[in-house]
């Protein structure tokens, strides 16, 4: 096995899915080769008809035209995808359409050529739906808004499916249009006890749901899953996941962040280390404890930051009686060690002093990361340790 850039990757595996698919009928070409595998980022497509080329892009015309594809990145495909793939391609029109109670009942995209419908049947397909006098149509100007609808008949339709006990859930972003990307399986009992499936630990205590339900800002929808769909999403899941353990003593101080790699598992705790864990099996055993997942794309780093600094504030607040030392790092990483520390700074952003040259100078280091002028990350450190920091950066 050989490791390589992301961006090389991405190239091999574009030149491997361009032999893969030599000879397939129509032509798809891509932005770049980022996510390609997935076919994400089409700007245009071509089919044969009565063979002559006919392209679609944004002004959503097929047009009998030839194009010279030297430079562009594309990859030929077949009838079936370009079915899918021209709706990526075009800019279609929007319409939600409504039932006689003025619930959603179909999510309807319309180019000259074609017209498609999401329906209560949970798939696309040819649609004359726009005809209907018995519904009310309305057409939106955003793509979100027809999302908004098309994921309101989908949890409808499957809430509606979903028989005993346990109910399942998988989290699905908001800003996806389609469910492609679950994550986060749930299940909640009949008694109401909600569990949250974490991998080699199984089925362990979690509240997303619960909070879910009171928060109008959460980033993700609970979709109504199958027990098959369940066994699905979990085969397919990355050996390497995040999670926050959250408490009874409060949100905004997690008990710890735990991260997993197949049969490993580390945790940074309030001890601020990252070190050899348990903790996932061992929630179920604390009435007062519960899990939640970060996203697929998590590392950790930042959640374990948000610990540490959270900590922090509160050692600063009742064991350092008040003082007022910071220590400023290039970024999340780095900032979980001390010795990555690059200035030392004392104060608060209306008044603030760095070390510098052995001397305490005026500066406003804090004030521009507060304003999103850097994107410097700052954490507060105790007397003890800021003694440590000036020697560090005396010996630089």
């Amino acid at each position: 096995m050989t490791w390589v850039e992301r961006r090389e990757a991405e190239a091999r595996t574009y030149e491997a899915m361009r032999a893969e698919r030599a000879g397939l009928p129509c032509v798809a070409v891509f932005a770049s080769t980022h996510r390609i595998d997935e076919m994400v980022g089409v700007r245009a497509v071509m089919r044969r008809r009565d063979g002559a080329e006919e392209w679609l892009d944004t002004d959503n015309v097929w047009r009998a035209e030839e194009r010279n594809l030297e430079g562009e990145v594309w990859l030929p495909v077949s009838e079936e995808e370009l079915d899918r793939l021209q709706w990526t391609a075009a800019r279609p029109s929007w319409f939600v359409l409504h039932d006689r109670l003025d619930h959603p009942y179909a999510v309807v995209r319309k180019i000259p050529s074609a017209e498609e419908a999401f329906t209560r049947d949970l798939r696309w397909e040819p649609s004359d739906l726009l005809g209907r006098t018995d519904l009310r149509i309305e057409e939106v100007a955003y793509e979100f808004e027809a999302g908004e609808a098309r994921a309101a008949i989908e949890i409808a339709v499957r809430s509606q499916r979903q028989r005993g006990w346990p109910r399942y859930f998988a989290l699905w972003k908001k800003t996806e249009f389609e469910p492609h990307h679950l994550h986060s399986v749930l299940r909640r009992t009949r008694l109401g006890r909600e569990e949250i499936h974490t991998g080699r630990s199984g089925w362990v205590p979690s509240r997303v749901l619960r909070r879910m339900e009171k928060e109008d800002y959460s980033n993700d929808r609970a979709l109504p899953v199958s027990e098959e769909e369940v066994e699905t999403i979990i085969a397919g899941k990355s050996a390497r996941r995040c999670f926050r353990v959250l408490s009874v003593e409060g949100p905004n101080l997690p008990f710890a962040v735990v991260r997993v790699n197949g049969e490993h598992e580390e945790a940074f705790t309030r001890d601020l280390v990252w070190g050899p864990s348990t903790l996932l099996a061992e929630v179920a055993d604390h009435r007062g404890r519960w899990v939640e997942e970060l996203p697929p794309d998590a590392t950790g780093d930042g959640a374990a930051y948000d610990l540490a600094f959270a900590q922090r504030q509160l050692w600063q607040r009742h064991r350092w009686q008040g003082s007022s030392y910071f220590a400023i790092f290039s970024d999340v990483v780095n900032a979980l060690d001390l010795a990555n520390a690059f200035a030392l700074v004392k104060g608060d952003s209306w008044e603030e002093y760095a070390y510098r040259d052995g001397a305490w100078k005026r500066c406003s280091l804090l004030r521009d990361i507060s304003r999103g002028s850097w994107s410097h990350e700052e954490l507060p450190i105790s007397p003890d340790e800021a003694e440590r920091l000036k020697e560090i950066l005396d010996s630089r």
